[in-house]
């Protein structure tokens, strides 16, 4: 069965438009995650376990957030790649996600960027060596449909607007530190 393909992922607090991404810059995007985490992490030096604020997550576990997620996408892509269109029972994501996020604050840095890495090569490795013109193909998760196109751009979305979260949370903890003459603690809440 031919589907159209879907439209493009948006964002307007972040600004990504995966219509800007054409196939090869997309899968490049993904391939660079990896680089584009360890120096965010490396960056984020003792900050990478402090949380900017309640309820946000510090640098380490917004990393290890993007990992989970990246993989997911791998096994949503390997499924509509090699699958006929198949349909799983929908998920609680906010609970999937509270379950992992546990372990996040935790996470070692070096295991989280490796992981990551991987799954973003894999997933764009998948997606390449499908072909664009698989990329209408899909999987659907409850009642939500998602092409292999739409899986590239949300994992490279997630990525790419955690890496910001990251950015902005590093500038508010280090404006605070050096209001506080250098007193940060971590944050415990979720």
């Amino acid at each position: 069965m031919d589907h159209a393909p879907m439209d493009h992922e948006r964002c307007d607090a972040c600004g990504f438009d995966g219509a800007a991404y054409d196939p090869v810059t997309l899968l490049d995007a993904l391939r660079a995650l990896g680089p584009a985490w360890s120096a965010m992490l490396v960056e984020a030096g003792p900050e990478l376990r402090l949380r900017p604020a309640p309820g946000t997550w510090s640098p380490i576990e917004y990393a290890a957030h993007s990992r989970d997620i990246t993989a997911l996408h791998v096994y949503g892509v390997e499924q509509a790649l090699t699958g006929g269109e198949p349909v799983l029972p929908g998920i609680d994501g906010d609970g999937l996600i509270e379950s992992a996020a546990a372990t996040y604050a935790d996470a070692d840095r070096v295991t989280v960027v490796s992981e990551l890495s991987v799954h973003a090569r894999r997933l764009a490795d998948l997606a390449d060596d499908g072909g664009v013109g698989a990329w209408t193909r899909g999987i659907t998760i409850g009642d939500s449909r998602s092409d292999v196109r739409r899986l590239l751009e949300h994992a490279l979305h997630d990525s790419s607007h955690h890496l910001d979260d990251v950015e902005r949370g590093l500038a508010a903890v280090r404006g605070r530190s050096g209001r506080d003459q250098g007193r940060s603690e971590p944050l415990t809440e979720t």
